[in-house]
């Protein structure tokens, strides 16, 4: 009697490793990771794969996807907010004003863009984007106290511009060709902003000592009511005092180190003195800083007029005027028409 039972006639199962590792029944194609025949290779191939898994992998590809370009984003963001930082930082206002640009249209609610949006406007005297920015955070509460203080000492430096009393500026605007009544009119008001209106009217009388007097009256309350300065710039310009315009031209720099119109008066102070290498650079500089800004263009053009480029000049000159029949303001345009068409002597 066996005790084992007896295995005869069961089959025997085991892989042949030199057959397909599929079907075991051809031989497998060589040169290949897995072995596989030609046939289970071109079958496992075209096998069709469940829609569910594509929807699923296209879902993870656009999630990964929009993460990036979001990333990309915020990394672009705060790096052009941190420019725009440093720049406040070095006075440099135009150079702010453009990197929170870049931030703002990414981004147009961010709180910290919008708030330094409004100290870069307010030293370029923009008024339109100051009011936008103001608009955008006014009702916004922060606890940055740093940032609270710089944005109210940006406003009030703006807002100089602007005369309390309006029923008296129309007044004034109305008698603007009068010498007589603008005087009668300087001790009417204690706003040093009208009394520098008046002023920069009398200007056009070449009276630059009576001038001059009512500006010292504004700066005696105010020493760095910025108008007053720059008015007094071109006094001294036209008083042949150029060291102590140029002097001037330092403080109101030091509010503004990007402020195109005192760049441009550094020019045309050069230009009156006859240092033309000297207003060039200065010229070129706030003509870097903004090549649409009338003030910059001005310069430019009486530049290229004194070094005998006069179609350079002459083309600057219709560039502003240009510009002049969009603003409605043809100020630049008819004090710098008679220099470069030779009807004046500026210098």
């Amino acid at each position: 009697m066996q005790e084992n039972h007896s295995t005869e006639g069961a089959p025997e199962s085991h892989f042949n490793e030199s057959l397909c590792a599929n079907c075991q029944l051809n031989v497998y194609e060589p040169g290949y990771a897995i072995n596989l025949c030609s046939d289970c290779r071109k079958s496992l191939i075209k096998y069709p794969i469940p829609k569910w898994i594509k929807f699923f992998a296209l879902g993870i590809l656009a999630v990964m996807v929009i993460s990036l370009v979001r990333t990309q984003q915020y990394i672009s963001a705060a790096v052009h907010l941190g420019k725009a930082e440093n720049a406040i930082d070095q006075k440099h206002f135009i150079t702010a004003q453009r990197e929170l640009s870049l931030v703002l249209n990414k981004f147009p609610k961010d709180f910290n863009a919008n708030a330094y949006m409004m100290v870069a406007s307010a030293y370029n005297f923009d008024f339109e984007a100051y009011q936008i920015a103001f608009d955008k955070v006014a009702d916004i509460k922060t606890e940055d106290e740093a940032l609270l203080s710089t944005v109210n000492a940006a406003s009030e430096y703006i807002a100089q511009s602007f005369p309390k009393d309006t029923l008296m500026y129309k007044r004034i605007v109305a008698v603007a060709k009068d010498k007589e009544k603008l005087l009668a009119m300087v001790d009417s008001t204690d706003e040093i902003v009208l009394k520098t209106h008046i002023a920069n009217f009398l200007f056009e009388t070449k009276d630059y000592d009576l001038v001059d007097g009512i500006v010292n009256k504004v700066l005696a309350v105010d020493p760095n009511f910025y108008q007053a300065l720059s008015l007094k710039t071109a006094v001294k310009r036209n008083t042949a005092k150029y060291d102590e315009a140029l002097a001037l031209c330092d403080r109101l720099l030091a509010f503004n180190a990007e402020d195109i119109y005192v760049l441009s008066q550094k020019a045309r102070i050069e230009l009156k003195r006859k240092h033309d290498k000297d207003a060039a650079v200065f010229a070129s500089k706030a003509l870097a800083l903004d090549p649409e800004n009338d003030c910059a263009i001005e310069a430019t053009a009486m530049v290229d007029y004194f070094a005998g480029r006069k179609k350079a000049s002459l083309a600057s000159l219709s560039k502003i005027k240009a510009h002049e029949a969009q603003s409605g303001d043809s100020t630049i345009s008819k004090r710098l028409s008679p220099i470069i068409l030779g009807s004046e002597i500026y210098r």
